[in-house]
C-alpha cells in the first residue's frame, strides 16, 4: 500500500458539481477549488492558534450556491482575471494601431448590463467563468499542489477579438503557512502577446463567530490612488478619508478603488483584515509583479478584497494612448511571465491598530 502523506488531494461533491479539496490532515486545513468555473478557490479553512486555542478560520467569502457563481463568476471566492482585470468599455480596444473587440462579431454591446455576469465580454477577461484542465496533482508531507491549464487550443473561441495564442497555468498550493497561487502566462504565438492580470480574493468579514463587518479593520500601506486616464497625473495622493495605512473599519463602498505606490518588503506587499473581536488577522500577500491593489468591499456579502492587479482597467487603450502607468504587459513569442499571491491567517498581533 502507498504511504499516506500529511497532505492530500481528493475530489468532493457539492450540489451538482465536482470540486477538488486540498487537505492538511495534521491541522484540518482545507481548500476547495472549482475547476469548471474559472479555477476558483471557493473555500479556505486555515488554522490559527489564539488565546482561546486552536481553530480553523473560514477565510474566504464563498458563493451561497454554485449556481450563483455560474451567473456571477466574480462575486465570490477567488476569481482569476485575464487577459485584463477591470473593464474594457464595450470590449473594444486598440493594440499597435489595430482595432479589436472581445467576443464574437455578432454579440450585443451589453449582453448583461447588470453585474459582472458570465456573458459579459467587457469585464474581467474571459478565464473567470470557463473550465480549466487539471494537469497535475502533487501531495507529500510538506504541501498539496493542484495545477490547471487554460489555453487558446482548448478554448479557440477566446481568440475571437483577441487573436493572440497563449497558454496559462495556475497552481494552488496548501502548506503549513497557508495558501499560495502561482500564475504563469506563456506566449505560444508568432507575435507579441498583450495582457493584464489580476486576482480577486474575497476575505470574509468577520473572521469568526463574534461581531460583524464593521468590527474588522482594513489595513493597506498605499500612498497613492488611480486618478483616471484624464487626470493631470494618473496616480494622485490618497485622500485622508481613503487612507488605510492606520486601518479603517470595513464599510461597503466607503473607499473602493485602485491603489498604487504600495509599500513592499522583500518583494511583496500585504493587505490585512484585522478582526479584533475574534483575534484573527487574514492577509493577502502579492509579489511586486502586481504594482496595483484594488480595494473592494462587496455590496452583496460580508467580505473585502485586496486584489493584486498588474494594471488599471481598460489597460489596452491606456497603453495605446500612452498613459503613464498603464501596466500593459507585452510578452514576446516563446517567453513566459509569472506572478504569485499568498493567503494567510494568524492570531492578531498585540501591536495591531
Amino acid at each position: 500500500m502507498p504511504r499516506m502523506t500529511r497532505f492530500a488531494i481528493n475530489n468532493i461533491t457539492r450540489e451538482d458539481a465536482t470540486l477538488v479539496a486540498l487537505t492538511d490532515t495534521a491541522t484540518g486545513a482545507t481548500a476547495h477549488v472549482w475547476t469548471e468555473v474559472g479555477f476558483n478557490l471557493l473555500e479556505a479553512h486555515l488554522p490559527v492558534e489564539t488565546p482561546a486555542g486552536h481553530r480553523l478560520v473560514d477565510a474566504i467569502m464563498g458563493p451561497p450556491t454554485l449556481d450563483d457563481l455560474r451567473v456571477q463568476p466574480t462575486w465570490w471566492g477567488t476569481p482569476l482575471l485575464w487577459p485584463f482585470p477591470g473593464r474594457v468599455p464595450g470590449g473594444a480596444y486598440t493594440f499597435r494601431g489595430e482595432a479589436h473587440r472581445f467576443g464574437p462579431p455578432e454579440r450585443p454591446d451589453h449582453p448583461d448590463p447588470h453585474g459582472e455576469g458570465a456573458h459579459r465580454f467587457d469585464m474581467h477577461g474571459f478565464v473567470r467563468h470557463l473550465p480549466w484542465r487539471v494537469t497535475m496533482r502533487h501531495v507529500d508531507d510538506t504541501h498539496a499542489a493542484l495545477t490547471a491549464a487554460f489555453t487558446s487550443d482548448d478554448h479557440p473561441e477566446t481568440l475571437l477579438g483577441y487573436p493572440f495564442p497563449y497558454r496559462l497555468e495556475a497552481t494552488w498550493t496548501l502548506d503549513a503557512t497557508g495558501l499560495r497561487l502561482d500564475f504563469q502566462v506563456m506566449n505560444t504565438g508568432d507575435g507579441d502577446l498583450p495582457f493584464g492580470y489580476g486576482a480577486h480574493p474575497y476575505l470574509r468579514t468577520p473572521l469568526g463567530p463574534s461581531g460583524e463587518m464593521a468590527d474588522c479593520l482594513a489595513v493597506l500601506d498605499a500612498r497613492k490612488a488611480w486618478g483616471g486616464r484624464d487626470a493631470a497625473s494618473p496616480m494622485v495622493p490618497i485622500e485622508t478619508s481613503h487612507d488605510l495605512r492606520d486601518g479603517r473599519p470595513v464599510a461597503r463602498g466607503a473607499w473602493n478603488g485602485i491603489r498604487g505606490a504600495v509599500a513592499t518588503h522583500d518583494g511583496w506587499w500585504v493587505g490585512h483584515v484585522d478582526d479584533r473581536l475574534n483575534g484573527v488577522r487574514a492577509t493577502v500577500h502579492a509579489d511586486d509583479r502586481h504594482p496595483y491593489c484594488v480595494v473592494f468591499v462587496a455590496p452583496w456579502g460580508d467580505g473585502i478584497c485586496f486584489e493584486p492587479w498588474t494594471c488599471p482597467g481598460d489597460v489596452f487603450n491606456l497603453a495605446e494612448a500612452g498613459v503613464p502607468g498603464h501596466g500593459l504587459i507585452t510578452l514576446p513569442p516563446g517567453e513566459t511571465w509569472s506572478a504569485s499571491m499568498r493567503l494567510t491567517v494568524e492570531a492578531l498581533p498585540t501591536s495591531a491598530p
